[in-house]
């Protein structure tokens, strides 16, 4: 299994790559709301729709609970170690 790392403050995510995601876990699975990046934006206070929030996270990948990992249709958010597990398996 061959692994890449995307530095997102270079190299933001594509749009069908953060939809990927989005379908699984929902943009509130994805974001960091305990993160210093939400708390400092106010986002907690603030109602935005789900084209904003996007457009918040493309500039601010502060934002997302990192890491994301994809291994074929696998994915993860954050530290989910059982779901690593699960893609090393797949190896």
């Amino acid at each position: 299994m061959s692994i890449q790392f995307v530095d997102l403050k270079t190299k933001p995510m594509s749009a069908g790559e953060i939809r990927r995601f989005i379908q699984r876990f929902g943009l509130d699975g994805l974001l960091d709301t305990e993160g210093a990046a939400y708390v400092d934006a106010g986002l907690k206070y603030m109602k935005m729709s789900e084209a904003e929030l996007l457009e918040r996270v493309a500039r601010t990948p502060a934002l997302l609970r990192l890491p994301l990992v994809r291994a074929g249709n696998l994915l993860a958010v954050g530290q989910d170690e059982a779901s690593w597990k699960a893609m090393a398996g797949r190896s």
